[in-house]
């Protein structure tokens, strides 16, 4: 296979130089300003327009924007997609480091990595100067950590055929995408002294059995390797000396695209009967408080052609697979886009303590991306 004359312009050192700039700039949701510059700079720096698209922000944030970079004929035929924001560090994260080929550092994998490989793609693309017969949009956004405004921005006013999102799989293809809902529950009890817990309803007792039962319907044969259901935060009780009257709890459930989501709402339920048969003097309620359908692309659709050409110029294995995680992507797909996951680093190490991404990893994505633009756009 020839390779592409983008190839030529890639610089690993440009590249690496800013993957550990924006991982430095410390950027979770809402306060994303110091990694959007960082990418504008380095974007702006090679003399490419960077348009700061608004995305509202809460009452006393600072104010926020996506970065989009339009190359070629437009409406674009392909968007590529990467968010720059980060969930809230902890005191259990590192200190960006680079140890051999492991960048460590706290959105290093999730998906500054991704974003930086984007970001050099794009450069490589316009330094080439390859004439393109259709174009590319590239767009870095704020708050996918939270839920999607910026994403949702960014939709109302870019659209595509073919969308490509960089979160972290490993450089493997994801062209389906799991479910995903957020859910809130609620015990309510009645308060007594702790002393005679008898003559109140424990909130928090009864929330506890809530999500055990919740957890036991989840690993059932029939579901156990088709949901994935995690209690992400619990809150009730407080200091003094009584029977807690309510507890609060979120829930975090992905699963399979090929799964009605109805059999998770269903298995809630189930589990909200079970509980309230052992603490009838409680009440259970549960709210969807976010939610977000899964999708299935077959392997064989047109527009995914070139994709797998760009796979095969790249040496990538190009081994289907779905993204088990929630991203952007399915509110493009859900527009009449074909989206596709595909990035560099682990899933499984986003948010961890350990977060960190291979920077062979993010130039081979660098490479496959500008692979991918040679195909679809040239």
């Amino acid at each position: 296979m020839t390779e592409p004359p983008v190839w030529a312009r890639l610089d690993p050192g440009r590249l690496a130089t800013l993957l550990l700039e924006s991982v430095r700039a410390y950027s979770p949701s809402y306060g994303e300003g110091p990694a959007t510059q960082v990418f504008a700079a380095q974007l702006e720096g090679a003399g490419l327009v960077v348009e700061r698209q608004p995305v509202p922000s809460p009452s006393g944030a600072a104010p926020r924007a996506n970065l989009l970079v339009r190359l070629g004929p437009q409406p674009p035929a392909m968007l590529w997609i990467g968010h720059v924001d980060t969930v809230e560090a902890e005191h259990a994260f590192p200190t960006p480091r680079l140890e051999g080929d492991r960048l460590y550092g706290l959105g290093a994998a999730d998906m500054k990595g991704g974003c930086a490989a984007m970001v050099e793609a794009v450069i490589a693309l316009a330094e080439c100067g390859v004439p393109l017969a259709r174009g590319l949009c590239l767009g870095l956004v704020v708050g996918e950590e939270e839920y999607g405004d910026g994403a949702l921005a960014l939709s109302q006013q870019v659209r595509a055929p073919l969308v490509l999102d960089g979160e972290p799989t490993g450089l493997q293809p994801c062209i389906c995408h799991h479910g995903y809902l957020e859910c809130q529950l609620t015990a309510q009890g009645s308060r007594a002294h702790a002393a005679v817990p008898e003559a109140g309803a424990n909130a928090i007792h009864t929330m506890l059995s809530w999500l055990v039962a919740i957890l036991d319907q989840f690993l059932a044969p029939e579901l156990a390797q088709e949901v994935a259901a995690n209690p992400r935060a619990i809150q009730g009780g407080g200091p003094m000396f009584m029977v807690p009257a309510s507890c609060q709890a979120t829930l975090d459930v992905h699963w399979r695209p090929a799964l009605d989501s109805n059999r998770v709402l269903e298995a809630i339920e189930r589990a909200r009967l079970a509980a309230m048969a052992g603490h009838p003097h409680c009440g259970l309620t549960s709210v969807v408080s976010f939610a977000s359908e899964g999708y299935q692309n077959p392997a064989d659709a047109a527009l995914l052609e070139p994709f797998w050409r760009a796979c095969r110029l790249a040496g990538l294995a190009g081994t289907p697979a779905s993204f088990r995680s929630h991203s952007d992507a399915p509110l493009f797909q859900r527009q009449g886009s074909v989206a596709v996951v595909c990035g560099p680093g682990r899933l499984e190490l986003a948010h961890s303590a350990e977060e960190h991404v291979s920077m062979a990893q993010v130039q081979a994505a660098a490479r496959f991306y500008a692979a991918l633009a040679s195909e679809v756009l040239t």
